[in-house]
């Protein structure tokens, strides 16, 4: 059996702010970087063969900060990039609702798209071809860090969830632990951390 461990990056400035972060960045905040020491503890016992990481500077710090000392490889994987969002990128979140295009993002998934960038039916395009390739690992225990969207599609591929539903559940909370397994040729979601609502950042 193989066990995924899931976590979204830690805290950021911008998470802070509800500001849009998509393919932007913004620094760890303390109480972030004090998370990811309380979370590398808790992990201490797991014997990861292997981290897979979205190449965002927030992820990737996230997933150094947890494996500090440990030579656990750390692999970048596009698929669990967050979800590229163009001109709203350090927006307030409550500002993008006044763009007519957010009902689509949020209402109507399934139609949101923006020329040149990865929409949703991309997001689970590249989530599935991940998780193909894990599926032929010999893994047991792997890390993974990514962002509340593509967190989210991960879990929604695994259980079948089509696109059109995807805000049907929150995203996950900043550092909260995800637990999947995959036995018998099937994935299994066994835990989420996620937040109350399903739209904040």
């Amino acid at each position: 059996m193989m066990k995924l461990y899931i976590l979204r990056h830690a805290e950021t400035e911008w998470n802070r702010e509800d500001r849009i972060q998509g393919q932007m960045d913004s620094p760890i905040t303390r109480e972030g970087q004090a998370a990811i020491e309380s979370m590398r503890e808790e992990l201490a016992s797991v014997p990861f063969d292997r981290c897979y990481t979205s190449d965002l500077k927030r992820a990737r710090k996230t997933a150094e900060g947890l494996l500090k000392s440990r030579s656990v490889p750390i692999i970048e994987v596009e698929a669990l990039r967050e979800l590229p969002l163009g001109p709203w990128e350090g927006m307030l979140f409550k500002d993008i609702l006044k763009d007519p295009i957010s009902r689509l993002y949020l209402k109507t998934p399934e139609k949101y798209h923006r020329e040149g960038l990865m929409d949703f039916h991309d997001l689970y395009r590249k989530t599935e071809a991940f998780l193909r390739r894990l599926e032929q690992t010999q893994d047991e225990h792997v890390l993974i860090v990514g962002h509340g969207v593509s967190i989210r599609a991960l879990y929604h591929v695994m259980e079948g969830v089509a696109v059109r539903d995807f805000w049907s559940g929150p995203i996950a909370e900043s550092l909260g632990l995800g637990i999947c397994a995959y036995e018998n040729g099937a994935w299994q979601v066994l835990r989420r951390a996620d937040k109350k609502d399903g739209y904040s950042y």
